[in-house]
Parts: C-alpha cells; sequence; structure tokens
C-alpha cells in the first residue's frame, strides 16, 4: 500500500515537473513588441495574440486635427490596416478611398492593407498613444523626438526564457 502511494506521488510530481517546465521553457505565447532600433532594445513587450486590435492616435502635423489609425493582428503576426478615421480632410489623406462621417471624423473603412512590422520616426508633439484592446499600452510623447521605433508581434517560448 505504501508503494502505490509513494509511486502515486512520484508520479503526480513528476507530471507537475513536467508541466512546469514546459510552462517555462517550451510553451509558445505572443507577445507585441515595441523595438528602437537606434538603442537596439525592447522598450514595452506585452502579451498579444490572433484578432487583438491595436489604435494608434496621432495629430495631424499639417492640419493639427486628430487622426487614428485602427490594425488587427492576424495569424501570421502581422496587422491588417482596418480604417482610420480623421478629424477633417486635409494634406496625406486618401481622397480616392471611399469615405463616412461619423461622430465628427471622416472614417476610411475595408482598407485591409498588411504590414509585417509597423515603424515609426517618432515625433513627440504629434504622436500620441497606442492602445491595445482599448487599453492605452505606450505613449510615444515619453520618448526623445524623432525616435526610430519598430512594432512587431513575435512568438516567443517559454515565459521564463529569452
Amino acid at each position: 500500500m505504501k508503494q502505490r502511494l509513494y509511486i502515486a506521488l512520484v508520479c503526480v510530481l513528476s507530471i507537475v515537473v513536467l508541466a512546469g517546465v514546459y510552462w517555462a521553457w517550451v510553451m509558445p505565447h505572443r507577445v507585441f513588441q515595441l523595438y528602437d532600433r537606434e538603442q537596439q532594445a525592447v522598450i514595452l513587450e506585452v502579451p498579444a495574440k490572433a484578432g487583438d486590435t491595436l489604435v494608434l492616435e496621432l495629430e495631424h502635423s499639417a492640419e493639427h486635427i486628430p487622426w487614428f489609425e485602427y490594425y488587427t493582428i492576424l495569424e501570421d503576426n502581422s496587422f491588417n490596416l482596418d480604417a482610420f478615421a480623421v478629424a477633417g480632410y486635409g494634406a496625406g489623406i486618401p481622397a480616392a478611398q471611399e469615405s463616412t462621417v461619423r461622430d465628427g471624423m471622416v472614417w476610411t473603412e475595408n482598407i485591409n492593407t498588411n504590414f509585417l512590422e509597423l515603424k515609426w520616426l517618432t515625433s513627440n508633439v504629434y504622436q500620441k498613444g497606442l492602445e491595445l484592446n482599448g487599453v492605452e499600452i505606450f505613449d510615444f510623447r515619453t520618448l526623445p523626438n524623432a525616435s526610430l521605433i519598430q512594432g512587431v508581434v513575435i512568438t516567443k517560448r517559454g515565459y521564463l526564457g529569452s
């Protein structure tokens, strides 16, 4: 009887240890990273998955009006530009695409342009925040002006390694 209990405890403990090792060093998971290309350093890393939405808030540099870009993270870790909304018409706003006006914003939707990565030369005046699923995850105004930033989604292995 004691030998069976001992064997059962060893089996349960082995399963727990193997599950822990898998979680710590093997289990795949996705993260969204902001990477400073000049400093060669990750400045933000948050969990992300296919279907998550990113919203970039800008101020249009010529007209000084709000500009929002809406992206969806895809299965292949790329970004789909779904739509953008601008508080007016002006320089840099595509006139050829169909748009609608809602809540004081000019919406251009169904863009469906795919990006493997997002790259910015930041402006601490015109580039504002970045949201993931409706929660602000970064304020670009905290960076030095003209920072070279890259946004990517990568798959990592394990939660304790790399």
